[in-house]
């Protein structure tokens, strides 16, 4: 593995986070908030090693292997795959980005359909869809979006600093939290939100996006000078974001788990999600919630558009300036068609989650081809090439996605 620069002090990397930060942000979406709610509703605690530790863990080795690729070669994952493994794999990689990140899309218009639906009178769900849809597309197509941006970032790290209080304000049952943490149990009938769980925080298009936010910051200029701040902003915001993910798991754990066992009580709507801050928030936790959830499903859809217009133009060494035509043609389809698929929208909380489970069944796609190329002699230097704990923690993260997605599969068929 490559030597570390002893120049940087911890502060100083502080100061330099970028890549990771945009992963973690990435994650913390839609998709998150409603799987972990819905996962501590149905199930308490003991599907928290599913959302927090192997979900952790798996985005922590394939986002800090990509970066080091990128790092080490100076190219970006879709030029490395189309450079070095040929066209066949870079329309593999493209078809398994713009599917996913369409499907994701539609989840994340879930979102903004729960989350608006009812907020003015005579004004569906379908019609906020729409406006948001345009709303961004516009601002992306005039290259304004940091207007928003900036603002969206803040109501959404509120709400997960509200989620992290509830959490300890809730008071839950501590040795229950541990034993989900590091107890894998999970029933058939799960598969598809364990799946989902996964799925909502292994992002495959974040892959791309870490990997073109090494070159943008030039750290591949002088690989071993940034090899430790490489690290650094790939661990450290990750692992705060899987904080942010457990403690939305547990406070519904604690606060609807026991309603769906004496109650029944079932996630269909954001009034009932929002009843996990009622101890924290009181009444004022519904509207709260639906800002949350609106600014959370609004931050990742213009990620999902840019990331496969990036990907596609370097599969095909076309130009990523964002006002070339095939750059807009690529993220304005990847803006509107899941806006069509969303119309007919009748269980957004269910759309939700399937979204994150098709993300979670295409991860192997993007993991296998990283995983040969880190490995492929003359791709990098020695010292950046995987050891052998990388690459049987790579490959344990493939195989499993692959398991689950079978599993979910053979599930829905009835096969099992």
């Amino acid at each position: 593995m490559a030597q570390e620069s002893k120049s940087w002090t911890i502060g100083g990397m502080l100061r330099q986070l970028g890549p990771g930060m945009l992963v973690t942000g990435a994650f913390i979406g839609t998709g998150t908030i409603t799987t972990s709610i819905v996962a501590g509703t149905n199930n308490g605690y003991t599907l928290l090693w599913a959302s927090v530790t192997l979900a952790i863990i798996m985005v922590m080795v394939l986002q800090e292997m990509v970066a080091r690729l990128s790092l080490a070669t100076g190219l970006s994952l879709g030029q490395l795959i189309r450079d070095k493994i040929g066209l066949w794999a870079s329309i593999i990689a493209v078809l398994a980005i713009m599917g996913g990140n369409t499907i994701y899309s539609v989840g994340n218009l879930a979102g903004v359909n729960l989350s608006l639906d009812g907020l003015i009178p005579g004004v569906s769900g379908t019609l906020w869809m729409a406006i948001v849809t345009m709303l961004y597309w516009v601002l992306l197509m005039l290259g304004r979006y940091a207007l928003l941006e900036k603002t969206i970032m803040i109501l959404v790290g509120v709400m997960s600093l509200t989620f992290l209080f509830n959490m300890f304000y809730v008071t839950p049952d501590y040795p229950a939290v541990f034993k989900g943490l590091v107890t894998p149990h999970f029933a058939f009938s799960d598969t598809m939100l364990v799946l989902g769980l996964i799925g909502t925080t292994v992002v495959p298009y974040n892959l791309y996006l870490h990997s073109s936010g090494v070159i943008e910051r030039q750290w591949h200029r002088n690989p071993q000078h940034y090899f430790r701040l490489m690290r650094f902003d790939t661990f450290v915001p990750i692992f705060l974001g899987g904080i942010v993910t457990m403690s939305v798991g547990v406070v519904a754990a604690a606060v609807l788990h026991p309603l769906h066992e004496s109650q029944g009580l079932e996630i269909t709507s954001a009034r009932e999600m929002a009843m996990s801050l009622e101890p924290f928030l009181g009444p004022a936790a519904y509207t709260f919630f639906r800002i949350g959830l609106f600014a959370a499903a609004v931050s990742c859809m213009p990620m999902a558009a840019l990331s496969a217009a990036y990907v596609f133009t370097q599969s095909f060494k076309l130009s990523t300036d964002l006002k070339s035509t095939p750059f807009r043609l690529v993220f304005s389809f990847v803006a509107w068609v899941p806006l069509l698929l969303a119309l007919s929208i009748e269980r957004p909380v269910w759309t939700i989650i399937l979204a994150q489970t098709v993300n979670g069944m295409l991860l192997p796609i993007s993991a296998v081809l990283i995983l040969y190329l880190i490995n492929k002699k003359g791709m990098v230097g020695e010292q950046y090439r995987n050891g052998w704990i990388t690459n049987t923690l790579g490959g344990i993260a493939v195989l499993f996605a692959i398991y689950m997605g079978v599993t979910n599969i053979l599930s829905s068929f009835g096969l099992i």
